[in-house]
């Protein structure tokens, strides 16, 4: 039975820069546009997608054989499935805090119990002896490595400990990697030394959150049990399509990875001049400016909003949010911040 579960929908107001939600918000050029409109056939239109063709194509992308991956309606899709297959009314889930909202509602909305492993501020830093601690009591643990907005991160040494570790108590562990490939490496090529690891990932955080794609990766056996309640095209035309288009242009991709992580050093270095906040990087494209003075760190934000930019505000005394090339909004924040 899943239970009623109030939810709302955000929506973007005319105008406003939305650096709250980890998107990259520069937006592509020309170019890009028309070269990806180019995939989008006439002669396909009238007929279902070949997901097939997305299969073989993102498969050989990741280097994972087809019977080992699912694809996904982003990693959010690839939560939904776990929760709605692997995990049952009155069990318990383990997860990282701070992390993704969505596992709360589909914990809630499904009845099932959570253990929130907490880092301590300011630098946030989750242990694998505080994982250890939550695993005898839970089904699944979930993992965001990296998180979006935080420097540390486990590496595949420790990963490796705490997966063979979740092995011994019959715990599932769900990767979720969607801030990959950043700054830190993928634990894919580890998928075949573990029967329970699940590892998700998606094109959202490179630019491409609109078409909302993504995949699971995962043992034979764990696939055969999600594959059971997929959709019978578990994406649309256009995500399939451009699949193929972002898998086609990876120069363009690694081009803009770089722009964007020399945008972030520059930020910050400069912001690291700022008396007010401590400011910490991460392994992605977000910046945390941290102050045990929650006044400050709200005022910072009102005052940005009402110049139209939108950052997050992370237990009352982190303000996080995404670089941006924009130098109009940049003077803005650096004006505030400095």
């Amino acid at each position: 039975m899943v239970k009623d579960i109030d939810r709302r929908r955000l929506e973007f107001k005319k105008d406003y820069v939305y650096l709250n939600r980890n998107m990259i918000m520069d937006k592509h050029p020309n170019h890009i546009h028309k070269q990806l409109l180019n995939y989008f056939k006439q002669e396909d239109l009238h007929q279902y997608p070949d997901l097939w063709k997305t299969y073989d194509i993102l498969s050989k992308h990741l280097g994972i054989s087809k019977d080992r991956l699912l694809v996904t309606r982003g990693v959010e899709g690839a939560i939904k499935q776990v929760f709605d297959t692997l995990i049952f009314d009155g069990e318990t889930v383990g997860i990282t805090s701070p992390g993704f909202a969505m596992y709360k509602v589909y914990a809630d909305a499904k009845n099932i119990n959570i253990i929130s492993v907490n880092g301590k501020y300011p630098e946030c830093k989750i242990t694998v002896k505080q994982i250890k601690e939550i695993v005898p009591k839970i089904k699944v643990l979930f993992l965001d490595n990296p998180k979006s907005h935080l420097p540390s991160y486990f590496t595949h040494e420790e990963l490796f400990t705490i997966i063979e570790y979740c092995k011994e108590h019959g715990v599932i562990v769900f990767v979720d990697e969607v801030y990959v490939g950043w700054e830190s490496e993928s634990y894919i090529l580890n998928i075949f030394k573990h029967k329970n690891l699940i590892i998700a990932g998606s094109f959202s955080k490179i630019a491409f959150p609109s078409i909302k794609s993504g995949w699971l990766i995962t043992s034979k056996k764990i696939r055969k049990q999600i594959e059971s309640l997929r959709e019978s095209y578990e994406l649309d035309y256009f995500a399939c399509k451009s699949i193929e288009f972002i898998i086609d242009n990876q120069k363009y991709i690694n081009d803009l990875k770089k722009r964007i992580l020399d945008i972030k050093k520059k930020w910050y270095n400069e912001l690291s001049k700022s008396k007010k906040f401590k400011v910490y990087d991460s392994k992605g494209y977000v910046l945390r400016l941290y102050s045990e003075d929650k006044a400050t760190v709200k005022k910072a934000y009102d005052n940005l909003y009402k110049q139209k930019i939108v950052t997050g505000i992370v237990d009352d005394v982190n303000l996080v949010f995404s670089v941006t090339g924009d130098k109009k909004i940049k003077e803005i924040i650096f004006k505030e911040i400095l």
